[in-house]
């Protein structure tokens, strides 16, 4: 990405995002916190903006506009990376509290030639709850020469009494006026021959972060060898007119669940040297829009070609297709994750669709049960609330009764063994299908998953269950889906059963 390192912003007013420049300016107008918090998802240029910050509170020459003035030897040693008074820790490989406890010792040393020393620490989301702790002596009381950019793609993760200490900024998705303000800087710089409307597709392709933008801009230039780059030019070269068809074409197709046909089409899209990504992201947009239309928000004018599709079945389907998307970057065969996520989509929906047209959201059945006192309210606490369960399900249909089902442990747990209570493998056969119509009933896609599964061993009380897809076992191991199976395992034997889930070699 040479691109990128060349025209990385290096002052306040060359950064691209306009709210992050007013704030900058904001917080340098007046005592500079000894901590802040860059948040924003990726490649919107959070370290980078933390290197501006680093020289803009050292340089011996600010004016008062405020700008590092890059000249002076401060900022030189600053954006060549050379300064020993500002320090970058990437916290996604140096997570332990080892390297904190180093951080606080040599916090206390003075500068050696700067007015600050500045801590940039990136990914810091993935620090150790006691490299935190030790995080957090440090932010309590900091040198007065000491100050702290913490960058993060994950607030969410981040300790509420780091949050409390630190002064935070956001970085928003980047507009497409934003990232064309960006691209014209290197477009100026690089003497590139391009039209607006060029530049306004390289945009929309740039999933809203300008590190992605200037990749694919750098790309087309490549691709284009010092001749004009245009909106044909862009078409022929990542085909994004025939995405928009291909992509209605698998809509149709994931409606339905042709999983062959569906695989057909992503192997033909990679096959024309369409970027998968590219496709992955205008899968999701349509599918959002359709889900927005659905819903009343906006008005979809594809919707006919995307009608099929239920407000429930889009919900299931974003989850899978986004993490897809995500997965993608660090993938062998990039359209390996999409792949799996299309056949997850179509075993899932097949197992929904065999659903009985009786059959009743858990909010509309009162289970009774005999034999070991597990009580309804608490198995329901177990396996998730009330809201999720609306928003799996959506609202009862008022005009069906609600049913009662009744369930006895011992006619279950006693069948098909034999008279010293060893399980067989008539048991075993008919235990794992009661498990997954009982399962029905409380989460949906746990018993789609398990439908993918089999019960490789059950004995003295301890399970395994073998599945050959990864994504099967991350599903199972989730904390309250494993909680659900194990309540419900309860349920027809009456027994606390260890279970452990096995990825087949």
């Amino acid at each position: 990405m040479v691109f990128y390192r060349k025209y990385r912003p290096q002052t306040i007013e060359q950064l691209d995002s306009t709210a992050v420049r007013d704030m900058l300016h904001s917080v340098l107008q007046k005592e500079v916190p000894h901590a802040l918090l860059f948040t924003g998802p990726k490649g919107l240029g959070k370290t980078s903006t933390a290197r501006i910050l680093a020289k803009a509170v050292n340089c011996v020459k600010r004016g008062k506009n405020l700008e590092p003035c890059n000249t002076c030897e401060q900022c030189g040693a600053i954006t060549n990376g050379t300064s020993l008074d500002i320090l970058e820790i990437d916290a996604a490989s140096n997570r332990g509290i080892d390297e904190i406890r180093e951080l606080k010792e040599k916090i206390r040393l003075a500068p050696v030639s700067a007015k600050k020393k500045v801590y940039i620490i990136d990914e810091v989301h993935m620090l150790t709850t006691e490299a935190f702790n030790a995080l957090l002596k440090t932010l309590e009381e900091p040198p007065d020469h000491a100050m702290f950019i913490l960058c993060t793609t994950e607030p969410q993760k981040i300790p509420s009494t780091i949050l409390s200490r630190c002064f935070h900024i956001s970085f928003k998705p980047a507009t497409e006026e934003e990232l064309i303000r960006s691209f014209k800087r290197i477009v100026k710089g690089e003497n590139i021959a391009i039209t607006e409307k060029a530049l306004s597709i390289v945009a929309h392709m740039a999933d809203k972060g300008f590190r992605d933008g200037v990749k694919i801009l750098e790309e087309v230039n490549l691709l284009a060898n010092n001749k004009e780059i245009t909106e044909e030019f862009i078409e022929s070269s990542f085909k994004t007119k025939s995405v928009a068809v291909s992509v209605l074409g698998l809509v149709v197709l994931l409606q339905q669940r042709k999983i062959k046909e569906s695989l057909l089409a992503i192997k033909a899209i990679t096959d024309d040297g369409t970027d998968i990504k590219y496709y992955t992201n205008f899968l999701i947009n349509t599918l959002h829009e359709t889900l927005l239309a659905k819903l009343g928000v906006t008005e979809n004018k594809n919707l006919a070609d995307t009608d099929k599709f239920t407000v429930d079945e889009i919900k299931f389907l974003m989850p899978l297709l986004t993490k897809a998307y995500g997965e993608m970057k660090y993938a062998v065969v990039p359209q390996l994750p999409l792949e799996l996520a299309v056949l997850e989509w179509c075993e899932m929906s097949e197992e929904q669709e065999g659903e009985s047209a009786s059959a009743q959201p858990v909010s509309q059945v009162n289970v009774s049960v005999t034999g070991d006192g597990v009580s309804v309210s608490s198995l329901r606490k177990q396996i998730g609330t009330m809201k999720k369960l609306k928003a799996l399900y959506g609202e009862p249909k008022k005009e069906k009764q609600i049913e009662e089902v009744e369930i006895t442990t011992s006619t279950v747990a006693l069948e098909h063994t034999t008279n010293d209570g060893v399980e067989t493998k008539e048991w075993m056969d008919h235990f794992w299908n009661n498990l997954i119509v009982e399962m029905k009933k409380y989460n949906h896609t746990v018993a789609g998953v398990l439908r993918g599964c089999t019960i490789k061993s059950y004995s003295d009380q301890q399970m395994i269950i073998q599945t050959s897809y990864k994504f099967h076992k991350e599903r199972l191991d989730d904390m309250k889906n494993r909680e659900a199976l194990l309540k419900v395992s309860k349920l027809l034997t009456g027994k606390d059963i260890e279970i452990t889930i096995e990825l087949k070699k």
